[in-house]
């Protein structure tokens, strides 16, 4: 298996998403599962677009800001520059298996991209977590976020160990009612 993760890192919430991304690579790594990582300064549309033409993936990961109809990348001059936007590039997701840890991006985009036995896994709503504002400088012990990222990043590993769609969102499901703080 071929995965393409991004890994923005220019806030608190990409902060974090980066810090669990990472997690995703060892596991990877352990797997003997190639892994591109788009983290800056190769965060841009430009280079996900060749990544996923030259190297053909059957997963994309993405930890991203986004909305309805786009998943963003790096910050480039003090603006988010956009990876994915429905009706522009969105052509790149189609048959693939989409994992996109960001806001909104499955209400119109993950819609469009299932075309030609495409997935696409997100969220329809802000995917928002809580944070300890003491933990901001050390996301992966911070107890709160555990609560959302974990399950998240475990429908990510099921994806990246072969489980289907589905078999993935269950655990994610199951996970998320069990969290308790």
């Amino acid at each position: 298996m071929k995965a393409i993760i991004t890994m923005p890192n220019y806030d608190d919430a990409t902060s974090y998403l980066y810090c669990y991304a990472e997690e995703l690579i060892k596991f990877a790594e352990r797997k003997n599962i190639t892994v591109i990582q788009l983290k800056r300064p190769k965060l841009r549309k430009k280079i996900l677009e060749e990544s996923i033409t030259k190297q053909d993936p059957q997963l994309l990961l993405f930890n991203a800001h986004g909305d309805e109809t786009t998943i963003y990348g790096d910050k480039v001059e003090g603006k988010e520059e956009y990876l994915i936007r429905e009706g522009e590039n969105h052509h790149f997701l189609i048959g693939k298996l989409t994992y996109a840890r960001a806001c909104s991006a499955a209400a119109s985009l993950g819609k469009i991209c299932t075309q030609k036995n495409g997935c696409f896994i997100g969220y329809n709503q802000p995917f928002s977590f809580w944070t300890d504002t003491s933990r901001t400088t050390t996301p992966l012990k911070d107890k709160i976020a555990q609560l959302f990222l974990r399950p998240s990043n475990e429908l990510a590993i099921a994806l990246l160990r072969g489980k289907s769609a589905q078999e993935a969102a269950d655990i994610f499901f199951n996970m998320s009612k069990k969290s308790t703080y």
